[in-house]
């Protein structure tokens, strides 16, 4: 579940991959140790045995992923919950759902998510995160990405798309991150 890339609105609704260290580049263990992660999604729990059941899934097909196991002995002991979870035996791909967010700066929205893999590498993964168009989340999201775009400076944010320079990015109510399971 390493990040390999996001745009903005990923990096703005979730959190910015890039910026982190290569090691911390992964889904997973943000979800699981990060403390923005259980602040961000509005149903953690629920999430996170997802992200739990993915890993098991994983840790079948790479059984001698060095990297992999050492994520999982490292959530054993640092997720009270995981262990509970890792004993369900609960397999799971991710590969779509709702998920509530809860974003410090916007507020609450809810966004399905897709995971679509690729016959000729079924090890990687785009993902998408739609809002339901015309939806409160929708016009959430399309706040997030007004708030976000890269050329808004902190004095333009939040001001009318009128007021300032439109972005290339994703349509308003998308956020494409891509991560490899």
């Amino acid at each position: 579940m390493d990040v390999l890339a996001s745009n903005y609105l990923a990096r703005s609704l979730i959190t910015d991959f890039d910026a982190m260290a290569a090691r911390e580049r992964n889904f997973a263990r943000f979800v699981l140790f990060a403390p923005a992660a259980k602040e961000l999604y509005g149903n953690w729990p629920s999430i996170a045995q997802i992200i739990v059941a993915n890993l098991r899934l994983s840790s079948g097909r790479h059984p001698d992923d060095a990297r992999l196991n050492e994520l999982i002995g490292e959530a054993c002991v640092k997720v009270p919950e995981f262990n509970g979870w890792w004993a369900s035996h609960r397999l799971d791909d991710c590969s779509d759902g709702a998920q509530l967010f809860h974003h410090a700066v916007v507020g609450d929205l809810t966004l399905h998510h897709e995971a679509l893999t690729f016959a000729t590498d079924p090890d990687q993964t785009l993902c998408l995160y739609t809002a339901e168009p015309g939806s409160p989340s929708a016009q959430t999201l399309a706040l997030l990405a007004s708030w976000s775009a890269p050329d808004a400076s902190p004095d333009t944010r939040g001001r009318g798309s009128s007021e300032r320079h439109s972005a290339p990015g994703p349509a308003a109510g998308q956020a494409a991150p891509q991560q490899q399971q």
